[in-house]
């Protein structure tokens, strides 16, 4: 309580001053002092715990302008952060209802009671003013992205992309691989109910809107996997490939699952081959060689392992070659070599595997949308020794 009130007599002490100046250069001095009585009584309200009683005092003060209406909106804030948004909505909407003052201030605290009902999770009446502002062409961007994130929250990915279209058409702005991602969406709940052609479908509109999507051509890739379709899913994951190559750790395995069941040898050859020539995250190299063993037998596949952790030094890559060197240790040194692995498994365990590059969120597994801040496509592998 005590932290909030300090944060508030900045806000009414400067309130209570543009109030001061502006009804004693009118000569109105009555009105001033009875204005600063009422922000000093509310405060004397706050101190004493008395929160109703603060509210009602600024809700029914009439004599609100541009100034105290912006102390209004400040102390309507920190209720809302607060979690009491019931005194936020209530000092918010004293504003709005306030005809005196300007559109542009109206807005303001029209802006913020929608964002009250959102945190109220009142979603309907918060979206209702979301789409006034828009109406009245006032904040657009934040009235758009909370609309936008209403709907994400909602899983309701059809308004989504309505609403992503009307933004584009208000503002100009491009959010095209966001969409792609509601597509994918759509797709995802379609393939769990096992209907794969509108799943595709669906899919095919996420590449109309963003032709890059990398997730729409994992998935496509997935389908196509699933029906035999070999050669189509070697081609969707190659364009991942090529246009998003530190999404390989996500996709290697099953793009080798998909050209060992072509039954083209040679092309898997030649496929790792290709690995040999490259710098590689260490799950591409784990993933290689085992398939090298399975070729060629496990003397081609340590080579191999060793020639790319050298090239490509990683803690993970270290841990695996100690375990493996640990049978071959002699007896004497096996108990030392297995307290290091037992150390590198602890320090590989905690170590996150991918990295949110907006918010710093981390942990093992790819997100497409971050927990943390829940941006979209923010969420990259760690590369480098700590990592891939």
């Amino acid at each position: 309580m005590l932290d909030f009130l300090w944060l508030l007599l900045p806000v009414a002490a400067a309130g209570g001053w543009f109030a001061g100046r502006r009804n004693r250069d009118s000569g109105e001095e009555d009105a001033f002092w009875g204005y600063a009585s009422n922000y000093h009584q509310g405060l004397n309200y706050l101190l004493n715990e008395q929160q109703d009683r603060a509210v009602d005092l600024f809700v029914s003060s009439n004599d609100v302008d541009r100034d105290t209406a912006e102390t209004h909106l400040a102390l309507g804030n920190m209720y809302r952060r607060r979690g009491e948004v019931d005194s936020a909505i209530r000092i918010h909407q004293s504003v709005v209802d306030k005809d005196q003052l300007s559109d542009s201030i109206r807005s303001d605290a029209l802006l913020e009671l929608a964002r009250d009902y959102d945190s109220a999770g009142l979603l309907d009446r918060s979206e209702k003013h979301f789409r006034e502002l828009i109406r009245q062409n006032r904040h657009l961007d934040s009235a758009f992205e909370n609309l936008l994130l209403i709907f994400e929250r909602a899983r309701d990915w059809p308004r989504a992309i309505t609403t992503a279209e009307e933004y584009r058409q208000h503002a100009g702005t491009d959010l095209q691989s966001r969409v792609a991602h509601y597509y994918c969406e759509i797709a995802d709940e379609h393939r769990r109910e096992q209907r794969l052609e509108e799943a595709e479908q669906s899919l095919q509109q996420a590449l109309s809107a963003s032709a890059s999507c990398a997730r729409a051509n994992i998935m496509l890739a997935d389908i196509a996997i699933g029906r035999g379709e070999f050669a189509t899913a070697i081609a969707k994951f190659e364009i991942v490939e090529n246009t998003r190559p530190e999404l390989m750790p996500e996709i290697i395995s099953p793009l080798f699952s998909a050209l060992e069941r072509s039954g083209d040898e040679q092309r898997l050859r030649d496929y790792i081959n290709r690995i040999r020539t490259r710098f590689n995250a260490y799950s591409v190299i784990r993933t290689t060689r085992s398939m090298i063993e399975q070729l060629d037998g496990i003397e081609s596949a340590d080579d191999f392992f060793k020639e790319q952790i050298v090239k490509r030094p990683s803690l993970r890559g270290l841990r695996d070659w100690a375990r493996g060197q640990l049978a071959k240790s002699p007896p004497g040194e096996r108990d030392k070599v297995g307290v290091m692995c037992d150390m590198l498994d602890q320090v590989v365990k905690d170590m996150p595997g991918y990295v949110c590059e907006e918010c710093g969120f981390s942990g093992q597994s790819l997100h497409w949308r971050c927990p943390g801040c829940g941006s979209w496509d923010t969420v990259h592998t760690v590369i480098g020794a700590e990592g891939e």
